[in-house]
């Protein structure tokens, strides 16, 4: 099973619950349950005017509806797809990035704040652990509608057990049009890797700023 489809089958779970769920009955059982505490029979639904009352509906044969029942996460299918593997899975994808010729973007970046060159340096941000400060330019890069930073903010959280916000940025990067044949990077063979550290050290003065978690916000008020 691969990582969309672990993604995947958390978001199917969403919609399988929601779809369980009734809300006209809920708000009936806990006035019949209000009114049982208070010895007082449940409130009289108002009548339209020109139409009976109807007595209840006869009780239909069948299984009983389902309660509601609220999202839980649900685990992944075996120790392959646990954490770790998510993690080494998302740091092999921002290699991948940085092997594939997008390095001269990050000077892009620097100049208009692309979304192509914040995806790239929220990977080489990614690659040295600066993991706080990654998230941020995947969001900014996502903002801007660049589906593979939402597909790694959706992996991001998968491994750090946040399944809710992983689930909403797997739905982000679908509705985004997401494709791994069409998004994933796809280096030369052979493509050798570029130390981040070093391109970050030789980066410009700005560029190090925004390694820092909380560099963009602060050089955003700067700028006002």
């Amino acid at each position: 099973m691969t990582i969309e489809d672990i993604l995947q089958a958390e978001a199917d779970e969403v919609g399988r619950v929601l779809a369980d769920h009734d809300p006209e009955a809920f708000t009936r059982r806990l006035a019949e349950r209000i009114a049982e505490a208070q010895g007082q029979p449940p409130p009289a639904r108002p009548v339209p005017e020109g139409r009976h009352e109807r007595g209840p509906a006869p009780a239909r044969p069948g299984r009983a509806r389902p309660l509601p029942r609220r999202p839980r996460p649900r685990p992944f299918p075996g120790p392959t797809a646990g954490p770790e593997e998510l993690r080494r899975h998302l740091r092999t994808l921002c290699e991948s990035v940085l092997r594939g010729g997008h390095m001269g973007r990050l000077e892009k970046f620097a100049q208009d704040y692309d979304a192509a060159g914040a995806r790239t340096f929220a990977c080489l941000l990614y690659s040295i652990n600066r993991h706080e400060a990654a998230v941020f330019w995947w969001r900014f890069a996502a903002g801007a509608e660049d589906q593979l930073s939402a597909h790694c903010l959706a992996i991001h959280h998968a491994a750090d057990d946040n399944f809710i916000d992983a689930r909403l940025w797997r739905t982000i990067a679908t509705a985004l049009g997401y494709s791994p044949r069409r998004h994933l990077p796809n280096p030369a063979p052979g493509a050798p890797l570029p130390d981040p550290v070093w391109l970050l050290a030789r980066s410009g003065p700005e560029l190090q700023q925004f390694a820092e978690p909380q560099a963009p916000l602060s050089v955003g008020c700067a700028g006002h």
